[in-house]
């Protein structure tokens, strides 16, 4: 049986929060789009590609935590456990001018896709939307600081 390859650096975490993203986008596209209304029509598809989308962000937070905190991946799954911890450490990262930004995404993206599209059923369009433009943002700011790195 072949072994299973975990995710351990941080290029290595954010190339699986890239994959979450795509798979997110691909499970949206089979909600279908009531266009009178602007609403996506499947809510099971819509509540899964927002809880995908959601992952997709939690695993490029571990990778900037890692990079800027200089932790392995161990300490961070040991010391973020929800989203107030990652706001936390993220708040204590030495991230310049993309820490407001960071953090105020984060927390988007937690009310639109975790809370709204995940578990209450939010259908409208713009928003899930936006939700999936915020994590791609994220996602960005996360590479370049991986990137920064010697």
């Amino acid at each position: 049986m072949p072994k299973v390859k975990v995710p351990e650096t941080p290029k290595e975490i954010l190339h699986l929060a890239k994959r979450y993203l795509r798979n997110a986008k691909e499970l949206l596209k089979n909600a279908g789009l009531n266009k009178e209304v602007n609403s996506y029509i499947d809510i099971k598809h819509v509540s899964i590609a927002s809880g995908t989308a959601y992952l997709a962000v939690l695993e490029a937070m571990k990778a900037l935590i890692m990079v800027r905190k200089f932790w392995d991946i161990t300490e961070v799954e040991k010391n973020a456990k929800e989203i107030s911890s990652y706001r936390k450490i993220l708040k204590t990262l030495p991230l310049g001018k993309d820490k407001d930004v960071i953090l105020d995404l984060l927390l988007d993206v937690y009310n639109i896709l975790h809370l709204g599209g995940y578990y209450r059923k939010l259908r409208d369009e713009k928003s899930i939307d936006s939700g999936f433009e915020k994590v791609e943002r994220i996602i960005e700011i996360v590479e370049k600081h991986i990137n920064e790195q010697p």
